[in-house]
């Protein structure tokens, strides 16, 4: 069998034929024995030192372990992971895989129960409450009035508010607008004072009230320089 041999590298180092020196034809192709890719040359030319054979002037083939080797490359810089498998798992960073019951795994998404409400009967109908998993008006409404959803803070706030009031008898009356109560009552007539307990939640505030003894005749009240 003939042996038909091509240009090949054999020196040191790899890539095609560059430099000032050689001569390469169009189409004609390049083995490079140590890096193992071939290279066709795009047109007639003969190198120099004004125009130096490069590697622009071929068309690179790259080998089968360059080129699987150069995939591995992008899959790396990419951050794809391992081809075909995407870094699958159910931890952070990966991504879960459907199971062969066609659910994704429990520690994605908790297995969950519908409730479904069959109808057995026949003709017309009429279903009950209870059928449908309602809950009673009363029952609600007992539950609604109990305080079992509120937490022992809250329960302590509520029972320390006290709904108390002034009203209107023979003893006081309520004056219509601001300016009647003013002239209807003495100036500082009333001595008022404060005390906030916070032993209460909420705080608790105690207010002191008693009538200026300046303001009524005692039986030691001076008058015009008079004692009666």
């Amino acid at each position: 069998m003939a042996v038909i041999q091509i240009k090949r590298r054999t020196s040191a180092g790899t890539g095609p034929i560059v430099g000032t020196a050689g001569t390469i034809k169009a189409g004609e192709p390049l083995i490079d024995l140590n890096g193992t890719n071939l290279y066709i040359s795009k047109a007639d030319k003969t190198g120099s030192s004004a125009n130096p054979l490069t590697t622009n002037d071929y068309i690179e083939f790259a080998s089968k372990a360059n080129a699987e080797a150069t995939m591995d490359s992008k899959i790396t810089a990419l951050g794809l992971g391992t081809a075909s498998k995407k870094n699958t798992g159910t931890t952070n960073g990966t991504v879960p895989l459907i199971g062969a019951d066609g659910k994704l795994p429990t520690s994605i998404i908790p297995a969950v129960s519908p409730v479904t409400s069959v109808n057995s009967k026949t003709g017309a109908v009429v279903i009950t409450l209870a059928e449908l998993g309602g809950v009673a008006a009363s029952t609600y409404n007992a539950h609604e009035s109990s305080n079992l959803h509120l937490t022992d803070d809250q329960r302590t706030k509520i029972a320390n508010v006290k709904n108390v009031a002034l009203m209107q008898g023979v003893g006081a009356k309520f004056d219509t607008t601001k300016v009647s109560f003013d002239a209807s009552v003495l100036d500082n007539g009333l001595v008022l004072h404060s005390i906030q307990d916070t032993n209460y939640n909420p705080v608790k505030t105690f207010y002191y009230i008693g009538i200026d003894k300046t303001k009524v005749l005692t039986p030691t009240s001076v008058i015009d320089g008079g004692t009666y």
